[in-house]
């Protein structure tokens, strides 16, 4: 309960009287100088930067209350600025407050600048590297990073001794033009690389695992400090694959003689020697010991490798991984028991990851639904590394994408489920094309080609092609959908266009059809598909030179005019290749069956079948083979007594029936316009220059044509063998070959191919 306290009058004087003592001690009178105010602040010595810049930068202002931090820390941000040499503020007392007075020094500004010295690399080189312009403040740092990337390019080159000097020309304004001077020096090589310390193991084997090597035949001898670092490691993980667990390069010095030339010496300590001992496992319960000690069998007394080591461990870490343990660690301990090493491995298995989400990202062309066709694991799914590559696989395989397809996750809950993210990079999908092709047959022939494999970003493919020459006139349209009403049936359509003179066999034709296509994929295969369609087509053939030989068959197709042809065809493939465009594991089977005429009709009666088989392997490093074998035959039936021309085989050059070594379509047999059968075989090793887009490759091709299939003899080939290179150009995939037909009998065995596309 409140109690009321009662003050009299002359209470409440006293009361407030002590109030006014108080305050008047406490709060400063009106104009006392216990607090400081900055009053003015006066800027000078600034050329080109504005004084409300410089205020603005700082951060002091009037009424501030001043103090020496915050003139410290002005004069700190402005000194981030970059613009000045040097920075004072002056202080002085004023009825008013405080005066200020920034005194600036200003960097000055790089009015145009050369150039000299530079003879071993080229102007631009520099240039880029320096990315120096005119208009920028020129400070003593600006001056250290441009001596420094000039010195990294020499230092690069071996120029170690190299040196940059600059020559300062001011000008009004505190501008100025500068000369950058090089003195490139000698270059310095290699002359000499030495070991102490190595008693096991001789220098000159140290010296191969190097990469740095000293000058000699076809070696520079150039010094570069980054690729030595990884010699360094290079030099210790040799030694670990030799069982010397301890090894390490203790010091390592670089010495140059009175001429400039350089010699290493390498100080190492290998340690002792050791053997596998004893394996032993634990904590594993979802694998037992044997299934996951089988990934670490070695032979009995074998030096431990390390690097062995540790890609066999990777395989117990991919058969968690696979099973969904994204989190599981697999750790060993090695320890030294007289000249063995036993090794304990411990197993954290961890929660297993199921996969809730699956989100795509960066596809800003292609409708999100044709990706998702592509993946092989689905929510709901536990993770599989198996099922991630195949999906990433499959979507490249696409077309639409950059080879780098990320792939990132997201952990969404303590059981360790997680969301996936696909992470994918558009490439261009359109292309329209003009240029001249040259082969054997038509020889310079151009063509104009508009084409788009993903059409409104649905995967729909239209291409529309003209080739021409003199000896040639081709028209082709033909379109692709690939998930007709969004199901896993293709349809396409063609229709085309073909006049084309066969000169070595006297004679025209005109061609003019078309046709559809349906596919699908066979669900019980992986990676297969079957395709059927129907085509029909008129042709007309015609005698190039009435003077020449005209065969039998060739005569009988003249006399009888337009030639009406109405064709099936169905093919069986299983492809499962890792890339389409540069395999380098996998295969791809064929079966191609072509009916004409019989209960479809049509004036012309022949059955031909082709099949094809490529496999691919990788070799070492990123050497690459590829092996195709293919065999065809063609047969008329029915009141068709020869099969027209144009359908027998013509191996020789590149295409499908290539045999490079050769001209284009001269393989056939004896006294014969085609061949009725056809055996051919090739290998290619394959080396990436630069990614994807260019290509080396070696080949060997052998084959031959003939009149019946039982003729095929694998032992009597035409052989070819040369070198190429592929290249991904905007036009498409470019090829040139050249190739030494050793079986071929003119004088000249060498021939030059070019082509578009891949033919293997």
């Amino acid at each position: 309960m409140c109690k009321k306290i009662n003050i009299s009058i002359m209470d409440k004087k006293v009361f407030f009287l002590l109030i006014f003592f108080v305050t008047l001690n406490t709060v400063p009178a009106f104009g006392q100088n216990d607090y400081n105010y900055i009053s003015n602040i006066e800027i000078t010595g600034n050329i080109n930067v504005t004084n409300q810049l410089i205020k603005s930068a700082s951060g002091l202002a009037l009424g501030q209350i001043y103090t020496n931090d915050k003139v410290a820390h002005a004069i700190r941000d402005l000194y981030q600025l970059g613009l000045f040499k040097d920075i004072q503020i002056e202080s002085s007392k004023s009825d008013k407050g405080i005066n200020l007075i920034i005194i600036v020094t200003e960097w000055p500004i790089l009015q145009d600048y050369t150039i000299s010295g530079n003879k071993k690399i080229k102007l631009d080189a520099i240039k880029n590297k320096i990315r120096l312009v005119p208009g920028d403040y020129w400070s003593g740092q600006r001056q250290l990073d441009v001596k420094n990337d000039i010195l990294e390019l020499y230092y690069e080159k071996g120029y170690r001794f190299a040196d940059v000097t600059f020559d300062e020309e001011f000008q009004s304004k505190n501008r100025i033009d500068l000369g950058i001077i090089i003195n490139e020096g000698q270059k310095v090589v290699i002359r000499g690389i030495e070991f102490t310390g190595n008693n096991d193991i001789p220098d000159k084997k140290l010296r191969r695992v190097m990469k740095t090597k000293k000058s000699g035949f076809l070696r520079s001898g150039e010094f570069n400090m980054e690729k030595f670092e990884e010699d360094l490691v290079r030099i210790v993980d040799y030694y670990k694959s030799k069982g010397y667990i301890d090894a390490a390069v203790i010091d390592w010095e670089v010495e140059y003689d009175k001429k400039g030339q350089l010699y290493l010496s390498l100080d190492i300590y290998e340690g002792d020697q050791y053997r596998i001992g004893n394996i032993s496992i634990e904590g594993n319960t979802l694998f037992s010991d044997e299934i996951l000690l089988s990934n670490l069998k070695f032979e009995e007394n074998e030096i431990f490798n390390q690097g062995d080591f540790d890609e066999k461990l990777n395989n117990i870490r991919s058969i968690y991984y696979e099973e969904g343990y994204i989190y599981s660690a697999v750790s060993p301990q090695i320890k030294p028991d007289g000249d063995r090493v036993n090794i304990n491995i411990f197993v954290q298995e961890n929660n297993r990851a199921k996969v809730r989400q699956i989100y795509i990202k960066g596809n800003k062309k292609t409708q999100e639904k044709v990706i998702r066709r592509q993946l092989a694991i689905v929510p709901g799914d536990y993770f599989r590394q198996s099922l991630i590559l195949q999906s990433q696989r499959n979507i490249y395989n696409l077309g639409f994408f950059e080879p780098n397809i990320g792939l990132d996750y997201q952990p969404i809950n303590d059981d360790g489920d997680i969301d996936l993210i696909f992470l994918l990079e558009d490439k261009e999908s359109g292309t329209a094309n003009m240029g001249v092709n040259y082969d054997e047959e038509d020889k310079l022939t151009g063509f104009l080609s508009l084409s788009h494999n993903n059409l409104f970003g649905k995967a729909w493919a239209l291409k529309l092609t003209w080739e021409f020459s003199g000896k040639k006139q081709e028209y082709d349209i033909s379109f692709t959908n690939p998930y007709f009403y969004d199901t896993n049936v293709l349809v396409g359509a063609d229709v085309y266009h073909l006049r084309k003179n066969w000169t070595d066999y006297n004679y025209k034709v005109v061609e003019s059809g078309g046709g559809f296509r349906v596919g699908t994929r066979i669900p019980w295969i992986n990676y297969s598909k079957i395709t059927t369609g129907y085509s029909i087509t008129q042709k007309q053939y015609s005698i190039l030179d009435t003077a020449g030989t005209v065969s039998s068959t060739l005569q009988d197709l003249v006399d009888r005019g337009k030639i009406l042809t109405s064709t099936m065809f169905l093919t069986l493939e299983r492809d499962d290749r890792d890339n389409v465009f540069r395999p380098s594991e996998g295969s791809l089977v064929r079966s191609y069956t072509e009916l004409a005429g019989g209960l479809l009709g049509g004036s012309e009666n022949y059955i031909k079948e082709i099949l094809q088989t490529n496999w691919y392997l990788k070799l070492f490093w990123k050497f690459s083979l590829g092996m195709r074998w293919r065999i065809g035959y063609v047969k008329a039936f029915g009141d068709s007594k020869e099969v027209p021309p144009d359908e027998l085989f013509y191996p020789g050059g590149t295409g499908s029936d290539g045999i490079r070594g050769y001209p284009d379509n001269s393989v056939v047999p004896e006294d014969a316009d085609g061949g009725k059968a056809e055996f051919i075989t090739s290998s290619e090793i394959t080396l990436p220059i630069s990614g994807d887009q260019i290509i080396g490759v070696l080949f060997f091709d052998a084959g031959n044509s003939y009149n019946y299939l039982s003729e095929i003899n694998p032992q009597k080939l035409k052989k070819g063998a040369g070198l190429g290179v592929r290249i991904m150009s905007p036009m498409g995939l470019l090829g040139f070959d050249y190739a030494y037909g050793m079986d071929r009998e003119s004088r000249s065995k060498w021939q030059f191919h070019f082509q578009f596309g891949s033919t293997f």
